[in-house]
């Protein structure tokens, strides 16, 4: 299905976060501010991240700095919940290039954005094929980024 607004695009993530088994993989530029800090959003990422046991929520973006000073809700719930969620930075010039983002979801659901900086991309609650080549895609990224040591809350 295609995604064309604000609307479908949160309304997609929140479903793909309650389709998780136990893994959502979401590459994103700055945590895409009117998304991933969307209360339907960050509802459905905390029920993942406390009712699954084991679940792990990968979060790899472009640019660390900038939703840590805007004071991301998803940074916020994120610090709460350290082992649930996981944060990385890509680091490697030939990745920071990449124009896109995406959730994918071990449960076979994905949402890919050609233009990571804007809403409109395709989606599929059931497409296991599609969602494995997307988070094969994450976890190459993932290999060579950085941890976010910067993002972790203090005194934990």
């Amino acid at each position: 299905m295609e995604v064309e607004h604000q609307a479908q695009a949160i309304q997609t993530v929140a479903a793909l976060a309650q389709d998780t088994r136990s893994l959502l993989c979401i590459y994103s530029r700055e945590l895409d501010p009117g998304l991933l800090d969307a209360p339907a959003v960050l509802d459905a990422l905390r029920a993942l991240a406390v009712h699954h046991r084991g679940a792990q929520i990968r979060i790899l973006m472009q640019d660390p700095l900038v939703p840590q000073r805007a004071g991301s809700a998803l940074l916020t719930l994120a610090q709460r919940l350290p082992s649930s969620f996981v944060l990385r930075a890509v680091d490697e010039p030939v990745d920071r290039s990449y124009a896109g983002a995406f959730v994918a979801s071990d449960g076979g659901g994905y949402y890919f954005r050609p233009l990571g900086h804007r809403f409109e991309g395709e989606a599929e609650l059931a497409a296991p094929g599609r969602s494995r080549q997307l988070r094969d895609e994450f976890g190459r990224f993932w290999e060579r980024a950085r941890p976010c040591t910067e993002l972790r809350a203090l005194g934990l």
